[in-house]
């Protein structure tokens, strides 16, 4: 496996992570696939998070291999300066069977654009 992180969300005290492999290619885009999220919170005590792998992805590591992974993962984001480097960080392996993205980014110029250009009356 060939991790690449993508930092999707940054606020003064949490990260947000897109985990792709780069060994494994989408046959449609022809870009590295997704194996999954990282979310992170930085506080005085530590970092808490969030992790998800889909669960092929998952199955293709095998238990111990996937417990090495995640361990150095979080140690390699896990340590920023000023923060103690202690974490919790929950580990969920879900499917993509139900996955869904809920968003409204854009809908407002959609919108504005309906107005300026109506549909046709029939």
């Amino acid at each position: 496996m060939n991790l690449k992180l993508k930092r999707l969300v940054r606020t003064p005290n949490s990260e947000q992570y897109a985990l792709f492999d780069l060994d494994q290619i989408d046959e449609d885009d022809e870009m590295p696939i997704t194996i999954g999220k990282l979310d992170l919170h930085y506080t005085a005590e530590g970092v808490y998070g969030t992790l998800l792998m889909w669960d092929d992805s998952t199955r293709a590591l095998g238990v111990e291999r996937r417990k090495e992974f995640i361990y150095a993962l979080l140690d390699e984001v896990a340590q920023p300066m000023g923060v103690p480097n202690e974490y919790v960080v929950e580990f969920f392996a879900p499917t993509l069977e139900y996955y869904e993205v809920f968003h409204n980014v854009g809908l407002a110029e959609e919108d504005e654009e309906d107005e300026l250009d109506p549909a046709p009356v029939e």
